[in-house]
């Protein structure tokens, strides 16, 4: 942008070259740009009770550039971050890209990303659930469609309370949970109490917004979730609940429990779920359990292969069991 001063008569000039001295005087921490990524490959073997056994490659390469800016207590940053995939489609996929700036007290984030997990599985390498729904109270968590994004309030209430208020910003296309002709179509309150070894998250979300055609998108979740550590081991449990009064919903309810630790190298966890047909009738359930182990690769730092399976059983639905196994390779630079 050109500034002209042709215009602006010599009284002006002064207290204007005062401003722009005491701006430019004014001590930033400034910081060259940030360069990360890295590689990421599956191999994949897995079944249903609908199919046979289907063995699959997939992954990609993520590059991400970071800059952060400081002046006093507040502070700018900026991410973007790209992933080439493996899949031989010539994809390539946005994932982090944001400018986040404030201070120590509270901060905005806009654009594209992930906000807090409400529901952490843990060492989640592989996870093949069975035909029942599992809700993970993710719905304006983020990664929305291709014309929507998120503006996310954090706020620091002190050191061990903060608070954190997500919102879906228009169109969510690719995972239904936006609409372009809504300018907020999701909101997702929650609160987190921590210390260093403990922190308990509450939230909820909500998701409003009428269809294309007929009817509306009506859904409200709650979920609560705990993090502590042990000797040896870190803990997550959660568990969250979906009452979906959407048009044409065929199940009006989900409500889903997960409990997982990860001691090292080694990590597992079952996940138990349960929808509320609105048909009535004998309600799906499902349980799962997984577990992942990684190994350093020649003892080379930031490359591992890590080996994974799970195992998912249902009742009352078709589709009643799935078994994967995964073996994942990572290189990060």
């Amino acid at each position: 942008m050109k500034f002209s001063f042709s215009s602006i008569n010599l009284y002006n000039k002064i207290p204007l070259a005062l401003a722009v001295s005491a701006v430019l005087s004014a001590p930033v921490m400034a910081a060259s740009p940030e360069f990360s990524g890295g590689l990421e490959l599956d191999f994949d073997a897995s079944t249903t009770d609908a199919t046979d056994t289907v063995f699959d490659q997939d992954g990609f390469v993520e590059l991400n550039v970071s800059s952060r800016r400081e002046k006093g207590d507040h502070f700018v940053m900026v991410k973007g971050g790209i992933r080439l995939t493996s899949d031989g489609d010539n994809d390539v996929v946005v994932r982090d890209t944001y400018i986040q700036f404030g201070d120590s007290s509270w901060d905005l984030q806009i654009g594209r990303f992930e906000a807090i997990n409400l529901f952490p599985l843990g060492k989640d390498t592989a996870i093949s659930n069975a035909g029942v729904t599992v809700y993970e109270a993710n719905k304006v968590r983020g990664f929305v469609g291709t014309d929507g994004g998120q503006i996310v309030l954090h706020a620091k209430a002190s050191d061990s309370v903060s608070f954190e208020l997500d919102t879906l910003f228009g169109d969510g296309d690719v995972s239904g949970d936006g609409d372009s002709q809504t300018s907020f179509a999701g909101i997702r309150p929650s609160v987190t109490f921590g210390s260093d070894t403990f922190s308990l998250t509450a939230g909820m979300e909500s998701v409003q917004y009428d269809l294309a055609a007929t009817g509306d998108v009506d859904q409200t979740g709650v979920a609560i979730a705990m993090a502590f550590g042990l000797e040896n081991a870190d803990v997550n449990v959660a568990i969250a609940n979906l009452d979906d009064k959407s048009t044409g919903a065929t199940v009006e309810g989900v409500t889903s429990f997960t409990a997982n630790f990860t001691s090292g190298n080694f990590g597992a966890g079952i996940i138990l779920s349960k929808e509320d047909l609105a048909a009535g009738g004998p309600n799906p359930d499902l349980r799962t359990v997984y577990a992942a182990y990684t190994i350093p690769l020649f003892g080379i730092e930031d490359a591992s292969v890590t080996l994974a399976a799970s195992h998912s059983a249902a009742d009352n639905v078709a589709d009643d069991s799935a078994t994967m196994f995964r073996t994942r390779f990572n290189y990060t630079f």
